[in-house]
C-alpha cells in the first residue's frame, strides 16, 4: 500500500493522492531535487492486471517523451520499482509536470456555468493542441478528450492531460487496436478501432456540449446518432451549427482536421461551405439567393410525347381496372344475395329438419348427411364473402394508384422560400385543384439537408422530415443540397 511521504527513485516524494482506478494511482508529489511539484502516475503489476493496461501505460510514456507543447504536461521520467520498494507489488511510474488548476469536470461538479465566450476560448485552446498533435508525423490521437482530462489553469488557459488512451503513432492500417474511449464522448468509428483525427474533434464537440448544457452527452437525447442539444442552450446559432459539425455522426461530413475546424471557429463559424457543385446542364430548377433570402422553384415536369402517351395509357389502364373491379364487385354482391336466398334459406331449413329427425328417430346417418350438406353450404357462403373482401381490397389499391396520378409531378410546382428566420414551402397543384399547400419551418431548427434516394431532398428539423424535388435527377438534388447548406452556413 502506497503512502504519503514515500519516496521513489530517491527524488519523487508522494504528497497527496489525486485519483485511483483499477490498479492505477495518480499522486501529487514533490521533486526533492528540483524542488518542483510533479504528477506521478503509478501502475501496479499484479496477477489481476490485464496486459493491455501495461501496453497503454508504456505507450503513454513513449508518446509524452516525444511531445513538446506549452499546454501538454512535459514528460520527466519513467521507472519501475520492485516489490520491496513498492510495498509488496511491482510498480511502474510515469512522472510529468504538474499543472496547477482544476479539471473542467471538477468545475462542472461544483455547479459552474460556462459562458459562450469561455467555451469558445476552450475550444480554441484544445484545437490548437490537436492541430499540433495531428500534424505530427505520424499523427498522435488522444482518443479520450472529455472534461476530466482538461485542466482549467491560470489565466483560464486550458491544458490537455492523460494520454493513457493515445493511439500508437506507429500503428499501421489493418492492425488490431485497443478499443478505448468514454461513452458519450467517443464517436462510433472509435469503438470499431478506427479512430482518425476527426474522432478527437467529435470528442471535443461532445465536451463543449457538456460545458454548455451542464449535462453529460450520454444523458442527452439522440436522434440518428446525433446529440440533441440545440433547444437546451442560448448561444449564437452559428456556434451551435459549428459544434453540430464537430459531432456529425457521419465521418465524411465532419470537419476533416483540427486546423480546418479552428479556421471556421476564428472566422465566426460563418464560412463553412460544402464543395461547390455547378448547376447541372439542362436543369429547369430556378434558384436565386441573397444574404437574407434563398428561393428555389421546381417547375412541373415537362410532358413530352412519351410522357403524354404514358399518362394516357396509365389512365386508360386504371379506368379499365376500375370498371372491371366494379363489375366483379357487383357480380359478387349479386351472387352473395342470390346465394343467401337460394342456398342460405334451404341450408337453414335442412338444418332444422335434420335436427328434428335426429331427435325423434335417432337416425344418425341421415343426420350426418344433412350436417355435411349444411357445412358445404356454409363454406360456399364464407368463400363468397372472402372473395368479395379480397376483391374490394384490390379495388382500394387501384383507387390509391389513381389518387397517385393526381399527385404526379407533371402537374405540380414546388417552391421553397428560405428566410433567415423561417422556411416557407409551397406545393402548387396546377390541375385537379386550384389551391396550394403551405408549410412553415423555423430555419434555426433545421438539423440537416440530405439527398435521400426515393425521397428527394430531405430537410430534417429534429422532429419531422420534409422532402421535395422527387422528380429531379440525382445531380440536381446534390446541387440543391450544397446550395442550401452553404446558404444556411453563411447566416
Amino acid at each position: 500500500m502506497l503512502q504519503a511521504e514515500q519516496v521513489f527513485q530517491g527524488r519523487y516524494q508522494l504528497h497527496r493522492q489525486l485519483g485511483q482506478n483499477a490498479g492505477r494511482q495518480t499522486w501529487l508529489a514533490d521533486d526533492i531535487v528540483s524542488h518542483q511539484p510533479v504528477i506521478v502516475k503509478l501502475l501496479a503489476f499484479s496477477p489481476q492486471m490485464q496486459w493491455e493496461e501495461l501496453k497503454l501505460f508504456e505507450r503513454e510514456a513513449q508518446v509524452l517523451k516525444q511531445l513538446s507543447h506549452p499546454r501538454i504536461p512535459h514528460y520527466r521520467d519513467y521507472f519501475s520499482v520492485d516489490k520491496h520498494a513498492g510495498s509488496g507489488l511491482c510498480w511502474f511510474g510515469l512522472v510529468q509536470d504538474y499543472i496547477a488548476g482544476e479539471s473542467l469536470q471538477q468545475l462542472l461538479d461544483t455547479g459552474k456555468h460556462f459562458t459562450e465566450v469561455q467555451v469558445r476560448s476552450i475550444a480554441t485552446g484544445i484545437l490548437e493542441i490537436l492541430t499540433y498533435l495531428h500534424e505530427l508525423n505520424p499523427p498522435v490521437l488522444h482518443r479520450d478528450i472529455k472534461p476530466s482530462n482538461l485542466i482549467w489553469g491560470e489565466g483560464e488557459q486550458v491544458y490537455l492531460v492523460d494520454f493513457g488512451a493515445v493511439q500508437d503513432p506507429v500503428a499501421m492500417e489493418g492492425a488490431t487496436f485497443t478499443v478505448v474511449g468514454t461513452a458519450g464522448y467517443a464517436p462510433v468509428e472509435q469503438f470499431w478501432g478506427r479512430a482518425v483525427p476527426a474522432s478527437d474533434l467529435y470528442a471535443l464537440g461532445a465536451t463543449l456540449i457538456h460545458l454548455l448544457t451542464g449535462t453529460p452527452p450520454v444523458d442527452l437525447p439522440q436522434k440518428n446518432l446525433r446529440i440533441e442539444f440545440r433547444d437546451r442552450v442560448s448561444v449564437n446559432p452559428n456556434f451551435v451549427r459549428w459544434i453540430e459539425d464537430l459531432t456529425e455522426p457521419d465521418l465524411k461530413r465532419r470537419f476533416s482536421s483540427a486546423r480546418q475546424a479552428l479556421e471556421y471557429l476564428k472566422a465566426g463559424c460563418k464560412s463553412r461551405q460544402m464543395p461547390t457543385i455547378p448547376k447541372p446542364a439542362g436543369s429547369r430548377v430556378q434558384l436565386s439567393k441573397s444574404a437574407s433570402h434563398l428561393r428555389i422553384v421546381i417547375p412541373p415536369q415537362r410532358i413530352l410525347i412519351g410522357g403524354v402517351f404514358r399518362i394516357f395509357w396509365r389512365g386508360m389502364l386504371l379506368a379499365c381496372l376500375l370498371l372491371w373491379q366494379l363489375f366483379i364487385g357487383l357480380l359478387i354482391v349479386s351472387i352473395a344475395i342470390i346465394g343467401v336466398l337460394l342456398l342460405g334459406i334451404p341450408v337453414l331449413f335442412r338444418t332444422i329438419v335434420a335436427f328434428y329427425v335426429f331427435v325423434t328417430s335417432l337416425n344418425i346417418s341421415f343426420f350426418i348427411t344433412e350436417i355435411i350438406w349444411v357445412f358445404i353450404g356454409i363454406g360456399f357462403l364464407v368463400g363468397l364473402c372472402q372473395l368479395w373482401i379480397s376483391m374490394n381490397k384490390e379495388l382500394g389499391r387501384v383507387l390509391d394508384d389513381l389518387q397517385h396520378v393526381r399527385r404526379l409531378h407533371y402537374f405540380q410546382e414546388q417552391c421553397l422560400d428560405f428566410e433567415r428566420s423561417s422556411l416557407e414551402f409551397h406545393n402548387h397543384t396546377l390541375v385537379f385543384s386550384s389551391g396550394h399547400d403551405q408549410l412553415i419551418v423555423r430555419t434555426s431548427k433545421i438539423k440537416s439537408v440530405k439527398n435521400i434516394p426515393a425521397h428527394g431532398v430531405t430537410i430534417d428539423n429534429g422532429s419531422k422530415l420534409y422532402s421535395f424535388g422527387q422528380n429531379l435527377t440525382d445531380a440536381e438534388r446534390n446541387w440543391l443540397v450544397g446550395e442550401i447548406e452553404n446558404w444556411l452556413s453563411e447566416g
